[in-house]
């Protein structure tokens, strides 16, 4: 089986998702020993569950993983996602959860779990309020985003969509190759596949597979562009 990301072998993959599941199990274990009263420690413990299943979920589509696979793992992060998840420091997160589960094309249920967090957190966020848009009828777009770089470079891609499919192509492809890894150097991941510690998952734009589904372009340029999730968008094919 071939990996997706190149940057890290399918062993090493395995076995972060190895370990990362005995974190999970530990956590769920300190998790079934709280009381009521232990909201800060149960708000802890959800972080971290929420942290080890969203890298997990991204090992095993960079692992090369079937996408029922990823499904399966989609699933179980969303239960741990949601309990915890707030703008702040989880807004990349809430890029990847929806961009995924519109590729995957959960259950609206599922997805209106994601959807009342953004709600619950007033986040007013032009990317996000974008991909709710695109199964949640009626629902209103601001115009500002949150972290501007590197997202604001797909207001092109939508708007051009509209008259001019080719060229709101050129413009992702511009985003792929230019914009999205450079424009996440603040993050924690950004560079750990240079670690000499065996903890990277993968880097991917799920958004941007999410806009060529949503937009109705032509990927079949895209097919071996890095950070690209082809076979995600395609996986119904």
């Amino acid at each position: 089986m071939n990996t997706r990301d190149k940057l890290n072998s399918r062993e090493n993959f395995m076995e972060i998702i190895a370990r990362q599941n005995e974190y999970i199990e530990e956590e769920l274990e300190d998790l079934s020993g709280y009381g009521s009263e232990d909201t800060e420690e149960i708000s802890e413990t959800y972080k971290n569950l929420s942290k080890y299943s969203v890298d997990n979920m991204i090992a095993t589509y960079s692992a090369g993983e079937a996408i029922s696979k990823i499904k399966e793992e989609y699933i179980r992060t969303l239960e741990y996602f949601t309990h915890y998840w707030e703008q702040s420091s989880s807004y990349v997160q809430m890029v990847w959860m929806l961009s995924i589960g519109i590729m995957l094309n959960i259950e609206q249920k599922d997805f209106f779990k994601l959807v009342e967090c953004v709600k619950n957190d007033n986040l007013n966020d032009y990317l996000v309020d974008f991909l709710i848009g695109s199964r949640v009828e009626n629902w209103s777009v601001h115009k500002s985003f949150k972290f501007s770089k590197p997202y604001k470079a797909l207001t092109e891609v939508i708007d051009l969509a509209k008259s001019d499919k080719d060229e709101a192509l050129k413009h992702l492809i511009t985003y792929l190759q230019k914009d999205w890894y450079k424009g996440h150097s603040d993050t924690g991941w950004y560079d750990v596949h240079k670690s000499k510690w065996n903890i990277h998952t993968g880097y991917w734009s799920f958004e941007s597979g999410v806009l060529v589904k949503v937009l109705g372009l032509d990927d079949s340029s895209l097919k071996d562009q890095q950070y690209y999730p082809y076979d995600l968008v395609h996986w119904k094919d």
